[in-house]
C-alpha cells in the first residue's frame, strides 16, 4: 500500500533567529517578508503583511536563501499587500531582487502584481496569497490564470470546502494549521483603514478586533458579563486534523507567527512535522508535551477554527484578546502566608517556582492578576514545584501587590481561570532540543577514475541539487589496502561543520588505487562548497516584457458603461426611496433571497433599473446564489469575489466592487479584461490616490462609492447567533438576524452597525458614514461617470434625502461643501471623509 504524499510543513520567519530555528525545527519550507529598501532605490514600503516584523533587507536576502537551500529547505518571500500606482517601480525592483536571489516562490494578494511578476519573471513560481480571498475552485482557478502555481485558501474554510476545491481543481492547495486568527476574511478587512490609515492589506493591522466591545440590541445595551472581546477568536491549532489534510492532497500546511519568536516558530515546525511524518506513516507522531510546547510559547486559547465546521459558540470566547497560555487551573481565593500576600489556585496541573501566571480578571481584563511565581506552598509546606490536583497558595513577589478589596474578600476571585503565560523550563527545553538538531541534508557521494588520472568526486542530494569536482591527485596504483567504499566513507564522513550528512558511498575505478587522504579532505571541501552554490538557483528577469507591460496599461477596447447615480440598497423601502430621490438605478443586497426577488419584480415591473449584490464569500455550492440572482434578469450584478470574476454572464453587465480590491492600473486593466462594465476602486486608496488613478483612461470605466458606511469586517463568525442563540450555525441558530438590530459600541462609545448577509456572514460597519462629495467634481472632470451610494440602516426618508444631496451636486446644483454641511447635520455621528483623508508620511 502506497504512502500519502507528504505535504510541506511551512513556517513563519520575522528575522533570521527565527528562520534557523525553523529550518532546525524541521521545516520544508520558510516564508518571510523583505524589509522597506529592499527592493533597492530606498522603497518605503516592503510590500509584506508584516510590516512590523524585522524582515530581511536586500543584503540579508541572498544569504537567507542561499543559508535555506543549502539545509534543503525553500523560500518564499511575502510581497502580499496591495500596491499603488507610483510603487510599481519598486515592486519591479523588489521582483527582481527575489528572482536574482533564487527564492523558490513570491507570496502575492494584488492582481496586477501578479501579472507584473508573471511577465517580469516567467520562471519565478507565484503563490496566491490568503489576502486574495480564494474561497472557492473558481477563485483558486482564476488566480491560477493570473500565474499561480499555489493558492492559499481563506482560513474560513471547513474540511469539506478544502474536499470540495480540491475535487475541481489540480492546483497546489495550502492551508494554515496554526496560529492567529483574523475575524475578518484576510483581504476584506478595512477596519484599520477606516480609523486609523493604517491598511491591514498594507500591512499595518491595527488589531481593532482585540479590543472591547459591548453589545447594542435594538437600542438598548446587551448584559454579556464578562464577554468583552467579542471579534477576538481564539487561536487556530490544527494538529488532530492534519491526517485529513494529508488524505485530502493538500501541498503545504502553514504555520503563522511571523512576528513571533523563534522558541514558538521552532516549536510549531517541530510539532507539525511529527504531525505530518505519522500522517503518512514515517514516524510515531507528536506527544503531548510536543504540543504544549507550542501552545506554552503563544495562545489565546485554541481550537480547530473552522475546519471542523462554523461553531459560533466556540471560536470567540469574549475574554481573551491576548497571549494566556494554559489553562493551569482555577483561583480559589486570596490571603497571606509568611507575610506575603498569595492567590489560592486550585491547581490542574503543576506550577513552579519561575512561571509566569495570570488570573484572569473581569470584563475587559479589569481586575487582572497576573506576574512571576516567587514562592508556592502545597500543604502548608514551601516548594519549589507543586503538583496538580490540590490548592496552591501562590505569591508572586514583593513588587505584585494584591489589591486590597481582593485580599478583604469585597471582591472575589473565586472560579477565576488561571493560566500559565511562560515556562522558563520548557522554553529552555525547545531551545535545547533546537540547538541539538542541526538540519542536515543526505548527500550520496561517488568516487570514479582511471589510474594515472585525475579522479572526480561528485554528490547528489535528494533535492536534485548536484556537484563534482576534479582531485588534484592522480589515481596512483595501490600494491596493499586499496581504497574501498570503508575507507572512502571514514575519510569523506567529516561534515560536521556543514549542511550536509554523508548517506550513500560509490565507487567506480578500473583497478586497485590510492588516493592520499589529504587530496580527498581538499576535495571533500571543494564538493562541499560546489554542492552549496549548485543550491542556488537564480531566476532569470525578462525586463523588456515588464516594460512593455507597466507602458500598454490601458482599459480594454470597448465601450464605457451607461453613467449615472446608482444605490445599493438593504430592503425595498430604500430602494423605493431611492429612486423617487431621482437615482439612475439600485441594487439589491438583501438579508433573504425571497423578498430580494419579490423586490426586484416590483421594481423591474416599474421600470427601474435593477441590479443585485451577490455575497460578497463564495464558499462551494453557493455558486446557486449568483445563479438565482440572475435568474431575476437583473439590469447588472455586481462582481464582489475571484470565483465570480471568472464567471461569464452573457448579456447582463459586471461591475466589479471594492472587494476586488483594485488599487492601481494594471489590476483595473486586469479585471476589466475579464469582461467587467466597469470597476469599484478599492477603499485603500486615499482621495490623491484615487484621483491618480482615476485621471486616466480608466476614469469612464470607474463606478465610485462616493457615499457609505465603511464595511469594516467581514466575517465568518457570527456574532449575532453567538450572542443571541446557543447555536452553533444557521441551522440550529434560531436566526435571531431577523428580529433584532445589533451594533457594537466601541471605546469612544459609537455604535457599529452589524448586519449578516445571506450567507449567514456578518458585516460591522463604521457608524459614521464616509462621504467624497469633495471630490466629486474633479472625479467627473477626469471622466468618472457611475457613482454610488450605498446605504445600510437608513429609513426611508433618510435614503431620500442622501439620494437627492448627491444627485443634485452631480447636476451642479449645490457645491460639495453644501452637501457634506446637510449630511452632517443628519446622522448620529455625521458624515467624515475616512479612509479618502491624505495621511502625510
Amino acid at each position: 500500500m502506497s504512502r500519502p504524499a507528504r505535504p510541506e510543513v511551512l513556517a513563519p520567519a520575522g528575522d533570521r533567529a527565527a528562520m534557523e530555528a525553523a529550518v532546525r525545527g524541521g521545516a520544508d519550507a520558510v516564508y518571510f517578508g523583505l524589509r522597506g529598501g529592499a527592493a533597492g532605490g530606498g522603497a518605503a514600503s516592503p510590500f509584506n503583511a508584516r510590516a512590523r516584523a524585522a524582515n530581511f533587507d536586500a543584503a540579508e536576502l541572498e544569504e537567507a536563501v542561499r543559508f535555506l537551500h543549502a539545509h534543503g529547505v525553500k523560500g518564499y518571500v511575502t510581497l502580499n499587500t496591495l500596491v499603488f500606482d507610483d510603487e510599481l517601480p519598486a515592486v519591479r525592483g523588489a521582483i527582481e531582487a527575489c528572482a536574482a536571489a533564487g527564492v523558490d516562490a513570491v507570496i502575492v494578494q494584488d492582481l496586477g502584481v501578479m501579472r507584473l511578476a508573471r511577465a517580469l519573471a516567467p520562471g519565478l513560481p507565484i503563490h496566491a496569497s490568503t489576502q486574495m480571498t480564494c474561497t472557492d475552485a473558481a477563485g483558486v482557478e482564476l488566480a491560477r490564470s493570473l500565474g499561480a502555481a499555489r493558492v492559499i485558501l481563506a482560513r474560513e474554510l471547513s474540511l469539506d470546502d478544502i474536499a470540495a476545491i480540491r475535487r475541481a481543481t489540480d492546483v497546489e492547495l495550502e492551508v494554515f494549521v496554526h496560529g492567529a486568527l483574523c475575524i475578518a476574511y484576510s483581504g476584506q478587512c478595512l477596519t484599520s483603514e477606516a480609523i486609523g490609515g493604517r491598511s491591514a492589506n498594507r500591512g499595518a493591522c491595527a488589531q481593532a478586533c482585540r479590543l472591547p466591545y459591548r453589545l447594542v440590541v435594538d437600542g438598548a445595551l446587551r448584559d454579556l458579563g464578562d464577554a468583552a472581546y467579542l471579534l477576538s477568536p481564539e487561536d487556530l491549532d490544527a494538529t488532530d486534523v492534519i491526517p485529513d489534510l494529508v488524505a485530502l492532497g493538500v501541498a503545504s500546511v502553514k504555520i503563522e507567527g511571523r512576528l513571533k519568536g523563534p522558541e514558538y516558530v521552532g516549536a510549531t515546525a517541530r510539532l507539525y512535522r511529527a504531525a505530518i511524518d505519522a500522517a503518512v506513516g514515517a514516524g510515531a507522531g507528536p506527544g503531548a508535551t510536543d504540543r504544549e510546547a507550542a501552545l506554552q510559547a503563544f495562545s489565546r486559547g485554541s481550537g480547530p477554527g473552522f475546519l471542523r465546521g462554523v461553531d459560533h459558540q466556540r471560536l470567540v470566547d469574549g475574554r481573551t484578546c491576548d497571549h494566556r497560555g494554559i489553562e493551569v487551573g482555577e483561583a480559589r481565593g486570596a490571603g497571606r502566608r509568611r507575610g506575603h500576600e498569595v492567590v489560592v489556585v486550585r491547581a490542574a496541573r503543576p506550577l513552579a517556582r519561575g512561571e509566569g501566571i495570570l488570573v484572569e480578571g473581569g470584563f475587559a481584563g479589569e481586575g487582572e492578576i497576573g506576574g512571576r511565581i516567587w514562592g508556592l506552598w502545597a500543604a502548608g509546606r514551601e516548594v519549589e514545584r507543586a503538583p496538580a490536583g490540590g490548592d496552591v497558595e501562590v505569591w508572586l513577589g514583593p513588587d505584585r501587590r494584591l489589591p486590597e478589596d481582593v485580599l478583604s474578600g469585597a471582591r472575589g476571585l473565586h472560579g477565576r481561570r488561571v493560566f500559565r503565560t511562560s515556562d522558563p523550563v520548557a522554553t529552555r527545553a525547545v531551545r535545547e532540543v533546537l540547538d541539538r538538531a542541526p538540519r542536515r541534508v543526505p548527500i550520496d557521494v561517488r568516487l570514479e577514475g582511471r589510474l594515472g588520472e585525475r579522479p572526480r568526486l561528485s554528490a547528489a542530494t535528494e533535492g536534485g541539487a548536484s556537484a563534482s569536482v576534479e582531485i588534484d591527485t592522480p589515481l596512483g596504483r595501490a600494491d596493499r589496502s586499496p581504497l574501498d567504499e570503508a575507507t572512502l566513507r571514514k575519510q569523506l564522513d567529516r561534515l560536521g561543520d556543514t549542511p550536509f550528512v554523508l548517506r550513500g558511498v560509490g565507487l567506480s575505478l578500473d583497478g586497485p588505487a590510492l588516493v592520499p587522504p589529504s587530496a580527498l579532505n581538499r576535495a571533500r571541501r571543494a564538493l562541499v562548497a560546489a554542492l552549496i552554490e549548485a543550491s542556488h538557483r537564480p531566476h532569470p528577469s525578462a525586463p523588456l516584457e515588464a516594460e512593455g507591460l507597466v507602458a500598454g496599461i490601458a482599459p480594454p477596447d470597448a465601450p464605457p458603461p451607461a453613467p449615472g447615480l446608482f444605490v445599493l440598497c438593504r430592503n425595498v423601502a430604500q430602494a423605493r426611496a431611492a429612486l423617487d430621490a431621482g437615482a439612475s438605478g439600485v441594487y439589491l443586497d438583501f438579508l433573504e433571497m425571497v423578498g430580494l426577488g419579490a423586490a426586484a419584480r416590483e421594481l423591474m415591473a416599474a421600470g427601474a433599473s435593477v441590479g443585485v449584490a451577490p455575497p460578497r464569500i463564495r464558499k462551494p455550492g453557493e455558486e446557486k446564489i449568483d445563479r438565482y440572482l440572475l435568474s431575476l434578469g437583473p439590469a447588472a450584478i455586481l462582481v464582489r469575489s475571484l470565483g465570480a470574476l471568472l464567471d461569464a454572464t452573457p448579456g447582463v453587465p459586471r461591475i466589479g466592487d471594492f472587494s476586488l480590491n483594485v488599487t492601481n492600473k494594471l489590476a483595473a486593466r486586469e479585471v476589466l479584461s475579464r469582461g467587467l462594465a466597469a470597476f469599484t476602486p478599492s477603499f485603500d486608496l486615499d482621495a490623491a490616490q484615487l484621483e491618480s488613478l482615476l485621471d486616466s483612461p480608466f476614469g469612464p470605466f470607474a463606478e465610485v462609492v462616493v457615499h457609505h458606511p465603511m464595511p469594516l469586517f467581514h466575517m465568518e463568525h457570527c456574532v449575532i447567533a453567538a450572542t443571541l442563540s446557543e447555536g452553533k450555525d444557521h441551522r440550529t441558530c434560531g436566526r435571531p438576524c431577523e428580529q433584532h438590530a445589533l451594533s457594537l459600541r466601541d471605546r469612544a462609545g459609537m455604535d457599529h452597525p452589524l448586519e449578516a448577509d445571506v450567507g449567514c456572514r456578518n458585516t460591522v460597519f463604521h457608524a459614521a458614514p464616509q462621504s467624497a462629495a469633495h471630490l466629486v467634481p474633479r472625479l467627473a472632470k477626469s471622466g468618472v461617470r457611475r457613482f454610488r451610494i450605498e446605504l445600510v440602516r437608513e429609513d426611508a426618508e433618510g435614503a431620500r434625502r442622501v439620494v437627492e444631496a448627491y444627485r443634485r451636486l452631480l447636476a451642479g446644483e449645490v457645491a460639495p461643501a453644501e452637501v457634506a454641511r446637510g449630511l452632517r447635520a443628519e446622522g448620529s455621528y455625521g458624515v467624515v471623509r475616512g479612509s479618502l483623508r491624505v495621511l502625510q508620511a
